[in-house]
């Protein structure tokens, strides 16, 4: 448990700056790092799903998710556009492919597997792509770097407080049957580092400077709402039946599992901003 702590606060000490300079930048540089991000995550999902790399279900996902992504920076056109397109292209996949294997003379994939496929790709588009525009829908708000920031680096405290904690003295366990490895006291680490993240970053960031109560509200929901997010992750393992989505990333596993709890977090900064701050 130590030698694993200690990769992930490395690996979250070398990915730090790059997401800082990212978020900075922002626009179009920040976009093709989180459209190729949700790509691999797409495809991490839908691999878990048992999807190939020849079916073109994921692929498409991928694209909607890239596209949202795309789409966000551009104030005049809204992200359920290419939503809807990736949506229709995943629905229709089935019809299309059994319609042209008819004419070659052949059989296409069993048709019982059409909605199970179906459904995988339309889960990860939602889940993954849909809920992953966010992050730049987040960043071109006003203020939407400090924002951004405070939101990346609240939730990424809060993981690492509810792995640390958890690891080095977790006893009554959170949720078995989801994740045997989640502690009680992991998630109350989770909430306490997430808290005062909240807190501190609002103090650090001068553009920002927001009222105490409502960065104390904040400050309660984000972590809490990580906390689901990464369980919500460990529920959809446990239905795969696969430890990690993958091994892209040392000490996390693989891109989806670094952004499970953001997929959640990002979208609740930009609400609590919409409705609390603007």
């Amino acid at each position: 448990m130590a030698s694993q702590l200690a990769r992930r606060l490395l690996t979250g000490a070398v990915a730090a700056p790059v997401v800082v300079i990212l978020i900075r930048e922002g626009g179009p540089y920040l976009a093709a790092f989180v459209a190729l991000l949700l790509a691999v995550a797409v495809y991490e999902l839908a691999a878990g799903m048992g999807l190939g790399l020849r079916d073109p279900v994921p692929w498409l996902a991928a694209a909607g998710a890239a596209a949202m992504v795309a789409v966000a920076l551009i104030d005049d056109v809204p992200t359920a556009w290419p939503f809807t397109a990736a949506l229709i292209a995943v629905v229709a996949t089935p019809a299309v492919e059994e319609g042209w294997a008819a004419r070659r003379g052949g059989g296409a994939r069993p048709l019982a597997t059409a909605y199970t496929r179906t459904a995988s790709g339309i889960v990860a588009l939602a889940y993954v792509g849909w809920l992953g525009s966010y992050f730049i829908l987040l960043r071109e708000l006003d203020q939407g770097l400090e924002w951004l920031l405070l939101a990346a680096f609240s939730v990424m405290a809060a993981d690492t407080g509810a792995y640390a904690v958890g690891s080095l003295g977790g006893v009554h366990k959170l949720a078995p049957r989801i994740s045997p490895g989640k502690t009680l006291e992991g998630a109350a680490g989770g909430l306490a580092f997430g808290f005062a993240a909240v807190v501190l970053i609002n103090l650090l960031l001068p553009d920002l400077q927001q009222p105490f109560w409502k960065m104390a509200l904040l400050g309660l929901v984000l972590p809490a709402v990580a906390v689901i997010g990464d369980l919500t992750g460990s529920v959809v393992k446990r239905a795969l039946q696969v430890k990690d989505f993958s091994h892209l990333v040392p000490g996390h596993g693989g891109v989806l599992d670094r952004l499970d709890s953001l997929l959640l977090g990002v979208p609740t900064v930009y609400f609590f901003v919409q409705w609390f701050v603007l």
